[in-house]
């Protein structure tokens, strides 16, 4: 029996901490408490980081659909850049003619005035009529203007609200001949012009926000292309207001 007297106590004390049971009572209510009073936010607390956070928001928000938009324009623009610099070098590479214009079809070319969002496509202008007789004989290798037109490439509909329009010089169509010389038809005859006049020979681009935030794609008699701010002639963009 003394043996368990004494084994009494240690025994105990091992099975109170199995028991959920602290021997330092008063000591663990203490730490209790002071982990519910550190925990957690005041009310106070979490209403004033909701007015900073709603500051915060009222900044970035604006500034990042600033930064969609202008990148939106910007992606568009290099999109028709690079389309009249592959129409221009297919022009140089199969010395002949090859002609852009709006279309909504990939088939053939939508009428005079026409926004060019809704698509455009290229071919090469076998017979120099500047309508689009597509043919897959066109394409071939070594083909002559009996054999009809070759689509070289059609771009579908732009993304998003922009709108992409054609200056005066560019009623229907733009092209470049075998030399990479500019080919317009400003008065929309049928008829290549003689020379293109370089101060209607470009493309404005809007989005919603207006003329003040429009680009212009301008393109001179030689092929250069460039983006600006205003038209070539120094006058402000016009986005139909």
């Amino acid at each position: 029996m003394s043996q368990l007297a004494g084994l009494r106590g240690p025994l105990i004390g091992h099975l109170l901490p199995l028991a959920g049971i602290d021997r330092e009572g008063p000591r663990a209510a203490d730490d209790t408490r002071r982990m519910k009073h550190a925990a957690g936010f005041t009310i106070v607390e979490l209403m004033i980081t909701i007015v900073v956070l709603g500051i915060a928001l009222a900044f970035a928000v604006p500034n990042m659909q600033d930064l969609i938009m202008n990148n939106r324009l910007t992606s568009q623009l290099n999109l028709v850049s690079s389309n009249l610099a592959l129409a221009r070098n297919e022009a140089v590479k199969q010395n002949a003619l090859v002609i852009a214009c709006a279309s909504t079809d990939g088939a053939g070319c939508t009428g005079a005035g026409t926004a060019w969002e809704e698509g455009w496509l290229i071919y090469i202008d076998r017979n120099g009529n500047l309508v689009p007789e597509l043919s897959d004989d066109g394409c071939a290798e070594g083909a002559a203007e009996a054999d009809g037109d070759c689509l070289v490439t059609w771009q579908s509909a732009l993304n998003g609200p922009n709108v992409l329009s054609p200056a005066a010089g560019i009623p229907t169509l733009i092209g470049y001949d075998g030399s990479g010389t500019l080919v317009c038809d400003a008065d929309d005859d049928g008829v290549r012009d003689g020379t293109c006049d370089a101060e209607d020979t470009f493309y404005t681009l809007c989005d919603p926000r207006g003329a003040t935030k429009a680009r212009a794609l301008a393109i001179s008699n030689t092929g250069r292309v460039s983006i600006l701010t205003k038209a070539p002639n120094g006058d402000a963009l016009s986005c139909g207001e």
